[in-house]
């Protein structure tokens, strides 16, 4: 039977063993688009029997899963993908039974934690994909717009599944919700200014590793080799600020807040925060006609600072008591 997109539904879980999928969803998402797909790497024969054509057939030497999925950032769900880019996270309590925090930090190994991926295609085919990894999230913002993600993966082995899906109330935001700043100190950020953006997108890459061996098809461990963070902005030319920072060498602190105006409980919101601990400008550029507003754009990267022992931090508040399975130190 045919399926539409919408039909396609997208679950996941934290693996209690790296590899082994999971039975059942922690979290289904709901307005997401998915594409998932069983992808194989084929030998050729190029054996002759003394005639013109080139080969005698091929044979399948490698299998995995990729994909990716995008839709509106939710404050429960995108957890999961932060527990599997930082491999650490520590959660509190803020409200008894209502609002919790969660910490992530990056675990400096290359297994972070591993996601077991439910995908149900309508009434076609519904599987599971396990020790599956992020290879890449990004968080966009305009300011027409919900903040949207959109994340790309690998896993390593399919199996079929019968989880029913089933979907909890979400969190989202909007532009509105965006407090951008700049300092250059820690300390500095909470006085600093916001920074006027009209686009905003960050972007997560941990460099995936796909490790086959001998005695299997299915790659053994996706690793994780590195975290690069990178972003950009689009703003209103009303100085060289921006400019002067793409031909300097400075470094700043920079906060990126979500704040959604939903009450989970006692007055908190759902708030996402992303610390950057020393960010330079890699690019600048100008565009406007004439009877337009001038804007700018300007990217920037995320470094490792020495002085900090770190290159990022993430702060969700969400309805999520925990994220099973990863670990606090």
């Amino acid at each position: 039977m045919e399926i539409i997109g919408r039909q396609i539904e997208i679950g996941v879980a934290t693996e209690s063993t790296r590899g082994t999928a999971e039975t059942t969803a922690d979290k289904w998402g709901r307005k997401v688009t998915a594409n998932v797909v069983e992808r194989a790497l084929h030998a050729i024969d190029e054996t002759t029997r003394g005639r013109l054509e080139d080969g005698e057939g091929r044979r399948v030497v490698q299998r995995y899963i990729e994909g990716d999925m995008e839709g509106i950032a939710h404050a429960d769900m995108i957890g999961f993908l932060f527990a599997n880019l930082y491999g650490l996270a520590v959660t509190t309590e803020v409200t008894a039974e209502e609002a919790f925090s969660h910490v992530f930090n990056l675990k400096q190994n290359i297994q972070h934690q591993s996601l077991t991926l439910f995908a149900k295609d309508g009434s076609v085919q519904q599987s599971v994909y396990a020790n599956a990894m992020i290879s890449s999230l990004e968080i966009s913002a305009a300011i027409d717009d919900y903040v949207r993600f959109t994340a790309s993966f690998i896993a390593s082995t399919s199996a079929s599944n019968s989880d029913t899906p089933s979907y909890d109330t979400e969190y989202d935001w909007i532009a509105r919700d965006i407090t951008v700043k700049l300092a250059e100190t820690a300390g500095g950020l909470t006085g600093a200014s916001a920074v006027k953006a009209k686009s905003l997108s960050v972007s997560f890459d941990q460099g995936l590793i796909r490790d086959h061996v001998v005695g299997s098809r299915n790659a053994d461990d996706v690793y994780n080799a590195k975290m690069m963070i990178e972003g950009s902005m689009t703003l209103n030319f009303t100085d060289e600020t921006f400019k002067d920072y793409y031909l300097g060498d400075d470094d700043l602190y920079m906060s990126i807040t979500l704040a959604g105006e939903a009450d989970l409980g006692s007055g908190d919101n759902p708030t996402l925060e992303i610390l950057l601990n020393k960010v330079q400008f890699q690019d600048w550029n100008r565009d406007g006609a004439a009877s337009d507003l001038i804007t700018q754009e300007v990217n920037f990267r995320a470094f490792y600072n020495a002085a900090d022992q770190k290159q990022s931090q993430v702060t969700l508040q969400n309805a999520t008591a925990s994220y099973p399975n990863v670990p606090t130190s």
